[in-house]
């Protein structure tokens, strides 16, 4: 049990204990003055007049015909004297006053028992608050009785004595159980309003920041991800929630804050292939490249990545990558970037963080040039475009002048829009509002030079007005661009690729200038 829980079950179990202890205390004095009366027991309470408590057990002998004017307890403690060999009025007194406290502290021993304490989840292996675990009211008036499910779970045979002892300490057991009503209701209440709170300020907190995940490596997105608790359990994310507010704890004891801002260094798994993945709660934005082959969409994603780190450095933002085709490596060969290859492959991931500002999580999606050949089957990569918030679609002016046999960019818009439409389930005719940014490549060796405003006209008067119009009829927002992504001069390769992530997030596009 976590330290919450102990807290929570203190409070209760206190309250109820120190209450019940001063029934006992008037139930005590009572015999003690009048030890030929009957026992009866008393319960604490003030307000009657002159007296500090009630005599329950004669309310009870008034209103229950049946007991016959004794009360069961009185009638069951002389049973027990009557059999013994003793003197009843003088030894008897002693023999019923040790009885009495045996009575009292037998179910104290429930308080501390491995049932009481249990507060482990099943479905997910986190421990629940002690006031929110499943039928938690009862098992907390089940507390003085603990005692015998405890001696049923040490040894089956052990519950024969539990059994035995229960006619000694039952009457104390329904005190305890009274007292623990109301100071369980009233924790209960508090600690729902505190669990309500901060899962009201938390939900904000991450939709603002992040919203959902997307996994690098089946491409799915998801509300949350699942964690890796270091002692290998996988739970759900935590928020609070009826495994805590403030930190929720495995079923190992180790404890997992469910705070915003205090699981960035989480160890994550995606929810729908279980695979490792980070998240770092950052707001996610993706983006897809598609272009022919050799047209130079690596070379380009690299190449804005440098770019994007060196801008950020000067802002005081930092950039870290655990994918290993945007390592420093990688970076450093963008010029001999090689082919990527055919097939589904990870995501490449960039992280931005500041001191100033929650994390931020750009997403590649790069698909060889080969699956957008009209000659090849389709396949579709139905997660790529799912979940993109931009495309990047390349081309290389050269190929016109060079007379390459190479797929044009219309016979790529055509494969690629067939494998959009069909996984989004939407009408080839459909408009979409996704940025689409149209780059033109290699600028630094294209002959006449191009800049972002001749990108249109060039590809009209190389025979792509087509593809022009039918981009421009399928997308609402289209902007043209001509970038170099090779050499020391390539920051221009990071403009359409800022671009795209502006419409997303203008927070971080107006802190990260383009260079």
């Amino acid at each position: 049990m976590n330290g919450m829980n102990k807290t929570i079950m203190a409070v209760v179990s206190a309250i109820a204990l120190v209450y019940s202890a001063l029934c006992f205390y008037l139930t005590l004095q009572e015999y003690v003055t009048n030890p030929l009366s009957p026992i009866h027991i008393w319960l604490f309470l003030p307000v009657t007049g002159t007296s500090l408590g009630i005599d329950i057990t004669q309310f009870l002998i008034d209103h229950i015909s049946a007991l016959g004017g004794h009360g069961l307890y009185e009638s069951f403690l002389d049973w027990i004297v009557a059999r013994l060999p003793v003197d009843p009025e003088n030894t008897g007194f002693y023999i019923k006053l040790v009885l009495i406290m045996v009575g009292f502290i037998l179910p104290i021993f429930g308080f501390i028992t491995k049932p009481a304490y249990n507060c482990n989840g099943t479905e997910n292996p986190a421990q629940y608050l002690w006031t929110h675990r499943p039928k938690a009211f009862l098992r907390c008036l089940a507390l003085p009785w603990d005692l015998i499910p405890a001696m049923w779970g040490k040894h089956k045979a052990l519950v024969i004595i539990g059994i035995l002892l229960l006619p000694f300490h039952a009457a104390w057991s329904l005190v305890m159980t009274v007292s623990l009503i109301i100071p369980f209701i009233i924790v209960r209440l508090v600690i729902g309003g505190k669990i309500s709170s901060a899962a009201k300020k938390e939900a904000e907190e991450y939709q603002k920041n992040t919203d959902y995940g997307v996994c690098p490596h089946c491409k799915r997105s998801f509300d949350r991800p699942m964690v890796k608790c270091k002692c290998g359990l996988i739970l759900q994310y935590p928020v609070p929630n009826e495994y805590g507010y403030k930190y929720h704890t495995c079923n190992k004891g180790h404890d997992i804050s469910c705070e915003s801002g205090k699981r960035s260094n989480l160890n994550t798994t995606c929810p729908h292939c279980g695979k490792q993945i980070q998240t770092r709660e950052a707001l996610p934005i993706t983006i897809s490249l598609v272009g022919g082959t050799n047209t130079g969409k690596t070379s380009l994603m690299l190449a804005a990545v440098e770019t994007i780190s060196k801008q950020a450095r000067a802002v005081d933002i930092t950039v870290e990558s655990p994918s290993s085709g945007l390592s420093k490596e990688a970076i450093a060969a963008k010029d001999y970037a090689p082919r990527t290859v055919p097939g589904e492959l990870e995501s490449q991931i960039l992280f931005l963080r500041s001191l100033t500002l929650q994390d931020r999580e750009i997403i590649f999606n790069d698909i060889s040039g080969v699956e957008f050949q009209p000659s090849v089957g389709k396949a579709l990569f139905e997660e790529y475009y799912n979940y993109t918030n931009g495309i990047v679609f390349t081309f290389d002016p050269m190929s016109f002048k060079r007379d390459l046999k190479r797929e044009s960019p219309h016979e790529v818009f055509e494969c690629f829009h067939y494998m959009y439409t069909t996984i989004r389930g939407i009408g080839p005719g459909t408009v979409s509002d996704i940025p689409f940014a149209i780059v033109a490549t290699k600028s630094d060796v294209s002959t006449p030079k191009l800049r972002d405003e001749d990108v249109r006209d060039y590809l009209v008067e190389n025979g792509e007005e087509n593809f022009v119009k039918v981009v421009e009829s399928l997308f609402t927002d289209v902007k043209y661009f001509s970038v170099c992504s090779h050499g020391d001069n390539c920051e221009s390769a990071m403009r359409p690729i800022w671009w795209i992530v502006g419409h997303a997030d203008k927070k971080i596009v107006q802190l990260i200038p383009t260079a």
